[in-house]
């Protein structure tokens, strides 16, 4: 009898995990932590067999995608599409930091060799296809920030280094901010960056006035 009892409820699991297959979409994210009420260990058994049957791409210990398989491999959502995924999920804010902002910016044109996110949430590494996305714990004031493309910035700013921002990027900061500033208000931003992006900002934004 509690053999029987054993394998429906194993039916009732596989089958609440297909019911959500098919819902999300293409590009989606799926955890093993989603299905709580079920045994781990079981849940974790049933997304490994969907990884082996090519539904589903492992990105980290309890972290799947589900993707399209091509005959060049599997089809990967951006970098920034992934970490925003987790943030929703988590109830988390996510910044690119490091190179990943600087590049996004145009102030440097160095590879990366892995994404940095900082994150209000969890920290963690995911690889997708040949890319790591690493995800590090931001301290609170780096998300005090009102707009999320200024918080960006000044974490670029701060990557690159005071005293080292050259002439070529303060150009491209100064692009930057003759069309942001057209749009944005950045005043009250502006005040929670350090002082020597705050002096050096104001001297690209007063030039251009």
């Amino acid at each position: 009898m509690n053999h029987i009892l054993t394998m429906q409820g194993n039916m009732t699991i596989s089958q609440t995990i297909e019911d959500k297959f098919k819902r999300i979409k293409d590009k989606s994210l799926l955890f093993a932590s989603d299905f709580p009420q079920y045994d781990q260990e079981y849940v974790g058994d049933l997304l490994s067999r969907y990884v082996n049957d090519g539904r589903l791409v492992r990105l980290a210990n309890g972290v799947y995608l589900k993707t399209t398989i091509t005959k060049f491999g599997p089809v990967y959502p951006s970098p920034t599409e992934i970490a925003e995924n987790i943030a929703r999920r988590d109830h988390a804010q996510v910044l690119m930091s490091g190179l990943t902002a600087e590049n996004y910016f145009g102030l440097s044109t160095q590879v990366p060799m892995k994404i940095v996110f900082l994150t209000s949430g969890s920290a963690r590494k995911l690889t997708v296809g040949n890319t790591v996305i690493e995800f590090k714990r931001g301290v609170p004031k780096n998300f005090a920030f009102k707009d999320k493309t200024l918080a960006t910035l000044c974490l670029a700013l701060k990557s690159i280094g005071n005293g080292h921002v050259t002439d070529e990027q303060k150009n491209v900061l100064r692009n930057f901010l003759n069309n942001y500033i057209q749009e944005h208000d950045i005043k009250s931003d502006l005040k929670l960056m350090p002082q020597w992006i705050q002096k050096m900002l104001n001297e690209i934004i007063n030039k251009e006035s």
